[in-house]
Formats: C-alpha cells, sequence, structure tokens
C-alpha cells in the first residue's frame, strides 16, 4: 500500500504529495476521495474504486465501502486483483465491511 495525499486545503495543502493529482487522475479517479486502486507489479491499473453502473445504481467512487452495492464492488475488485486469496479470507473481509455504520 502507498497512500497519496491529493486535494488538501488551506494550511493542509503541504500535504499533497507532488505529482498526486496527476497519478489521481491516471488511475480514473476525478469524483472525489477518498479514492483507492489496485495496480499490477509493473504500475498498470488492475481496477480502482469507480464502480460502473448496476443494478439500478448509477455507479461512480465507493470512496469507503460501506453501502451493500460499494460493499459488492470491493468485492468484485479483490476478486481482480487478488485472485489467490481464498475465500474464507474474503468472508473475513466481507463481513466487517458489511458490519460497518456510517
Amino acid at each position: 500500500m502507498a497512500p497519496v495525499t491529493v486535494e488538501e486545503r488551506g494550511q493542509k495543502a503541504p500535504l499533497n504529495n507532488p505529482g498526486g493529482s496527476e497519478l489521481l487522475k491516471r488511475l480514473g479517479g476525478d469524483s472525489g476521495v477518498p479514492f483507492f486502486a489496485f495496480l499490477a507489479s509493473d504500475g498498470s491499473l488492475i481496477v480502482n474504486s469507480i464502480a460502473p453502473p448496476r443494478n439500478g445504481k448509477k455507479g461512480g467512487n465507493i470512496g469507503h465501502p460501506y453501502e451493500p452495492h460499494e460493499v459488492d464492488w470491493f468485492m468484485v475488485m479483490l476478486g481482480k486483483a487478488a485472485p489467490a486469496m481464498t475465500p474464507d479470507e474474503r468472508v473475513v473481509i466481507e463481513k466487517y465491511l458489511r458490519a460497518q455504520k456510517k
């Protein structure tokens, strides 16, 4: 994991990583933060947190997933980015995310 700080303003603006905004755009992030992406070892994009529209939902950045459709997309992301993850490991993550309250 490599966090990149972007979109800070005012006194927090110095926290922004140089080049962070350009990286955010390159990875498909244009609808706010938090935004995240899974990358291959060569730096290419595997999948990002921009969910496609489906099942009557408009899609868009899931941010920190807690709504059912957001967790659904996050689990799809894990399937793409971590195919070796076991079903038992996936269940632990999914249960945690679905149990959250905002």
